[in-house]
């Protein structure tokens, strides 16, 4: 397995078999993972949340909604259920969702704050829902200074404490490359802060990076600022590549995970609305008012990017990128600086870099 496919097994919680399965998703246009906020409470207060989330759930779904969205699912033979929030451990009946999932037959991925993950009972209740599946936790600097720019209402001891959860997880027996961190960056963070951070987990805990652009979505909206330069975004970007996928592989640009991964997925916000992505927030339907199954019926195409699966089809200068096997771009900075979901991503250094070349 080479560089690039362990970095798909690691985003996507996937087996060697279960990756070439999401790429047939790909190629058929289908739905592999749902990312389900399961609720918009959060104890770590980012300044940019592009869920507006806050310590106290106010317009959460229902167990039974969320139940009922993950018998649509299953139906639909979606594999894998990304669990979002806020924290999707901060809710009550978390696990218990969770195992309905597993009776039902999908993955369970956790993407939490990592803040409960320090009390032994949640995280050997993580451990076993999320068997097969990834855990990401949330720290976007280990600079106590830095760490409380980026969350002024939280604590810069959260930093120990998610560290401590993660330990408890590796000592439990969760592997390594199936725990993420997850960095947002902003211009509040330095590069060279960002990529200290990164290579810290890679050194001290042998963990990978998922590497989130700022969006203004959200609570990001109010604060466009936080955008970090070109310059910046190069310099991190590329150092996450060099550390996730080594030298030599091809590039993600400034996207998160790579296409196969956002060509198979859909989400369902904390009020029900069903997006393309987490981080584009307007729906193209409700489940409190249509099903998702057909929501999905309707809606597919927009929200699995259809017109982009094959890489001639993407917009100029991607159709012809050497890095487009796997990259296709991040969508929500498509939509949230280019006004078009299925456009060319501007925080793209390689568009960049050919506009100017070709000036």
């Amino acid at each position: 397995m080479g560089v690039r496919d362990a970095c798909v097994n690691r985003f996507g919680g996937l087996a060697a078999g279960m990756e070439e399965e999401q790429k047939r998703y790909f190629r058929e246009k289908r739905l592999y993972a749902l990312q389900v906020e399961s609720t918009d409470a959060c104890g770590q207060d980012c300044l940019y949340c592009y869920a507006g989330s806050t310590p106290t759930e106010h317009a959460g779904l229902t167990s039974d909604q969320i139940r009922g969205l993950l018998d649509d699912a299953a139906s639909l033979e979606v594999r894998a259920i990304d669990w979002l929030g806020g924290d999707p451990l901060a809710r009550g009946d978390w696990y218990d969702l969770m195992s309905h999932a597993r009776t039902l037959g999908l993955l369970n991925n956790v993407w939490t704050s990592g803040l409960r993950l320090a009390e032994p009972d949640v995280a050997c209740r993580v451990l076993d829902a999320t068997d097969g599946g990834f855990v990401s936790v949330h720290v976007d600097s280990m600079d106590p200074q830095v760490y409380a720019r980026l969350h002024p209402g939280g604590d810069p001891r959260n930093i120990t404490r998610i560290v401590e959860g993660v330990d408890g997880l590796l000592a439990r027996g969760k592997p390594a490359d199936k725990i993420i961190n997850c960095i947002t960056f902003t211009s509040l963070q330095p590069a060279e802060d960002a990529i200290a951070t990164m290579r810290w987990w890679m050194r001290e805990k042998g963990i990978r990076t998922c590497l989130t652009m700022f969006n203004p979505a959200g609570r990001g909206a109010r604060w466009p600022a936080l955008a970090p330069g070109p310059r910046e975004t190069r310099l991190v970007y590329e150092e996450r590549d060099r550390l996730n996928h080594g030298d030599g592989a091809p590039s993600l640009s400034a996207m998160d995970t790579d296409k196969f991964y956002c060509g198979t997925m859909a989400t369902v916000t904390f009020t029900g609305d069903v997006t393309p992505c987490s981080v584009i927030r307007e729906g193209v339907g409700n489940i409190r008012l249509t099903p998702f199954r057909h929501i999905v019926a309707a809606h597919l195409g927009e929200l699995i990017h259809s017109a982009l699966h094959e890489a001639s089809d993407m917009p100029a200068p991607c159709n012809c990128c050497r890095h487009n096997s796997h990259c296709w771009g991040c969508r929500a900075s498509a939509f949230h600086y280019g006004g078009d979901a299925n456009g060319p991503d501007p925080k793209c250094w390689l568009i960049r870099d050919r506009a100017i070349a070709g000036a």
